[in-house]
């Protein structure tokens, strides 16, 4: 799963998309502010073409497919699963057809570990999260492969939206979660959203998990808010539960004498 991530510097959304094959410059670059924690239903940049041309778009996190009779979805469509793309009824139009690119600069996940306490004298396994910050290793930006929709209401207005396509977790991301975002080398940029691509098992090749040995990913603070801190590194290690129980005596009441 990806419900998070970061888009700081948003010059790179325009920097990449000029380097398309199909990217026309028409003099309509805007200003992207920067996000530190993007969440569903967020307004946020892809690129995607549009008449057979790149175009930087503001999109709502969260794809309504087209035929929506009320602009909104029952199912929740932040993320797409890579395995069942194809076969998916909602997302499968869009795999064929609609396909974008979602700029990124890290995303985060929440890792889950155990601790054990003592509660009313008895042991208790008590489940824990502590927010992880993922990025290149060189700080990089970075493509997450996505689809989008475009859902029109009755007077025409277009309403468009975007979903991140995951996929299972390399290396470093098996540790912290069981889901990853697909990220797109720039070799593959252009092919992902050709339109006119239809070779969708030449397209599923390119749903694999990034290399870890490019990726890093340390602990953040777990609240969430727009600013630099929160991508900011903090000191946390996961504490070894057998320390607690023995750290914790259990609680006995001392007989009565009669």
């Amino acid at each position: 799963m990806c419900g998070r991530y970061v888009l700081i510097d948003g010059k790179i959304v325009f920097a990449v998309s000029a380097q398309l094959q199909t990217w026309r410059n028409e003099g309509k670059e805007f200003d992207i502010l920067p996000r530190y924690d993007a969440r569903p239903t967020d307004l946020m940049p892809i690129i995607a073409q549009r008449n057979s041309t790149a175009r930087v778009e503001m999109m709502r996190w969260g794809l309504v497919p087209h035929w929506s009779k009320d602009g909104k979805t029952e199912f929740t469509t932040f993320n797409a699963k890579s395995e069942t793309l194809h076969t998916s009824k909602l997302f499968a139009p869009y795999f064929k057809a609609a396909r974008c690119l979602v700029p990124a600069e890290g995303f985060f996940e929440w890792k889950k570990y155990e601790t054990e306490t003592i509660v009313r004298g008895k042991p208790k396994v008590v489940e824990q999260k502590q927010k992880m910050f993922i990025r290149m290793k060189d700080g990089a930006p970075f493509m997450m492969a996505g689809l989008f929709s475009v859902w029109k209401n009755d007077a025409g207005e277009e309403f468009p939206t975007y979903t991140i396509i995951t996929t299972e977790p390399n290396e470093l991301m098996a540790g912290i979660h069981t889901r990853m975002p697909v990220i797109l080398p720039p070799s593959q940029y252009d092919v992902w959203i050709d339109r006119s691509m239809n070779d969708l098992d030449f397209l599923r090749t390119l749903l694999v998990p990034y290399p870890a040995d490019r990726m890093t990913a340390f602990p953040v603070k777990n609240k969430s808010e727009e600013s630099p801190s929160a991508v900011e590194r903090i000191e946390f290690e996961v504490p070894p539960a057998p320390a607690l129980m023995k750290a914790a005596a259990p609680i006995t009441t001392p007989k009565k004498k009669h």
